[in-house]
């Protein structure tokens, strides 16, 4: 019986890809299921085992796990005996990943030593230098926004480690817990999707491990979909999603923090000559104020990119009904939380694995 569900999802695959899958479908008790974004790829190669889910259209990273669990726990009859119930965890994992032999070995172990009140792990991610990469953000707020602005990233990690989550790249969380937050929401396209979801996680009390250096992952980033400045737009886009949904929790000054911090990095790179990321900075933030100006503009659907529309990622990819009133008028809700609140412990982050 599988304990464990690998979702890899691909935007007409990497050259990380394969050795990827294989490694994945190694682990023991390991489900793995691939889905193609990107329509026409073909993998004519795939390690046994694994299942394609393709066809679907570009529904970006968080539309398409959801498809992958909804497929994946759809009873059938060629299920083995006793799959009827989910597995124990869910694995989300970008397909420019790679994972090393010693946390192909481990990965069961460490999972099956968590304690029951560990929603999420969060694993070490290594850059292809083979130095630290990033593998932790801070949930934004006017706080840590300002403070990312002035020491950077790295700084506000440090300063806050109960507001601390994964990076999706790789990481794994309960599927009973997934399923009850309702699962990613469709309504981020692209970027914002985890960290909507751990704000939700953390607002209803749940907790995030984190792993030591003995179970890490490389990670390249960007090599899915290259350095498009469409993709900047699309970042600030849907932080204008993300503070529609979370206003309560952000602030009713954040979206001017986050301007002013975003105008501020734009400045300090020109002024050191980094043209090409001031610039990025420039698109992030016309994205920010499209998004807010034009909530239901989706520049991406007319793109080569060929976004799948939000309201049909919704009907692909929904875990959960919304509950009645959510959102802003003429917006499609967001997911219920559900999940039973720990307040004594909704900060507590454990040191790793030992």
């Amino acid at each position: 019986m599988h304990n464990l569900l690998a979702v890899v999802v691909s935007y007409g695959g990497s050259p990380q890809l394969h050795c990827l899958l294989a490694t994945l479908a190694e682990v023991s008790g390991c489900r793995v299921a691939l889905v193609e974004n990107r329509p026409g790829t073909v993998h004519d190669d795939l390690p046994a085992d694994v299942e394609l889910y393709e066809g679907h259209g570009n529904v970006g990273y968080g539309t398409a796990v959801n498809i992958a669990v909804l497929r994946a726990l759809r009873p059938g009859p060629a299920r083995e005996p006793g799959s009827g119930s989910p597995p124990e965890w869910l694995l989300v994992v970008n397909s420019d990943v790679t994972m090393p032999g010693g946390t192909r070995d481990l990965l069961p172990d460490v999972l099956g030593s968590m304690p029951a009140d560990a929603d999420v792990v969060g694993f070490p991610v290594w850059g292809d230098n083979g130095g630290s990469g990033r593998s932790t953000a801070v949930l934004p707020n006017i706080r840590t926004n300002a403070y990312t602005a002035v020491r950077g990233e790295a700084a506000a990690v440090e300063r806050w480690p109960e507001l601390c989550y994964p990076v999706g790249a790789f990481f794994a969380i309960r599927t009973q817990t997934f399923l009850r937050l309702g699962g990613f929401d469709p309504s981020y396209w692209m970027y914002y999707e985890e960290t909507d979801l751990f704000a939700r996680l953390r607002a209803a009390g749940g907790r995030i491990a984190w792993i030591d250096d003995c179970c890490h992952v490389t990670h390249i980033g960007g090599g899915t979909v290259g350095r498009a400045g469409l993709m900047y737009a699309e970042l600030g886009r849907s932080a204008a999603i993300y503070a529609r949904r979370h206003g309560d929790t952000l602030g009713r000054g954040w979206l001017a923090v986050h301007m002013a911090q975003l105008v501020a990095l734009a400045l300090r790179k020109l002024a050191t000559g980094r043209a090409d990321d001031a610039l990025r900075a420039s698109r992030i933030l016309s994205g920010l104020v499209t998004g807010l100006a034009q909530p239901r503009w989706e520049p991406a659907t007319r793109s080569r990119w060929r976004a799948v529309p939000v309201g049909t990622r919704h009907d692909l990819g929904r875990l959960d009904t919304a509950a009645p009133g959510a959102g802003a008028p003429g917006e499609i809700p967001a997911p219920r939380v559900s999940l039973t609140s720990h307040p004594d412990r909704s900060s507590q982050v454990t040191a790793g694995y030992r």
